[in-house]
């Protein structure tokens, strides 16, 4: 019995310091501080998730007149997965020159498309189309919501229109005469 507990206690300590020594392997991440934003150089040539990643944020950065220039110089390279992906990733931005629905058509498109190329982008193209079908569907809540809004204050406006009216109205009747309501139920004597 002891030897089983001896036994126990070595494979316990060979299997903290096994582990431990698998752990040292691996290089220690160190975060940035908050204030340090991260800066990656934006190459057209990069197919790594980081790259578009990068590329994203890049586009979320540009003006109106930047904007413009990068749609214009995507457009004019061809349709290959990669030109789909950075297009449906700048139209793909909460900016009115941005259009929502063309971006899921070419994310569409990439999914669609079985080549080692695209197939390659197809799991960042899913995980887009996803924020951006749901983008999308609560775009469609918030503008019914803003009708039923509208429907709601003109319907208000209309009440209050026929409110004043009625007002209006008894203000514009005669008064009623209080001394004849009072000589009707006095009794004679």
């Amino acid at each position: 019995m002891q030897t089983l507990l001896r036994l126990g206690r070595y494979s316990a300590s060979a299997f903290v310091f096994g582990l431990l020594a698998g752990c040292a392997q691996f290089p220690v991440a160190h975060p940035l501080p908050a204030d340090e934003p991260v800066k990656t150089a934006v190459r057209h040539d990069d197919v790594t998730p980081r790259a578009l990643l990068a590329y994203g944020r890049h586009v979320a950065e540009l003006d109106a007149a930047g904007f413009a220039r990068e749609l214009k110089a995507i457009e004019g390279q061809g349709g290959d997965p990669m030109g789909q992906m950075r297009l449906a990733l700048l139209h793909a931005q909460p900016r009115a020159d941005a259009d929502l629905a063309k971006a899921m058509t070419l994310l569409d498109r990439l999914l669609a498309n079985r080549s080692p190329d695209a197939a390659s982008l197809h799991p960042l193209a899913r995980i887009l189309h996803v924020q951006l079908s749901t983008r999308a569907r609560l775009l469609a809540q918030n503008e019914a919501l803003l009708a039923e809004q509208q429907a709601g204050r003109e319907a208000v406006a209309t009440l209050q229109q026929k409110l004043d009216a009625l007002t209006a109205i008894e203000r514009s009747l005669p008064a009623p005469a209080p001394a004849a309501t009072r000589r009707s139920t006095e009794k004679p004597q």
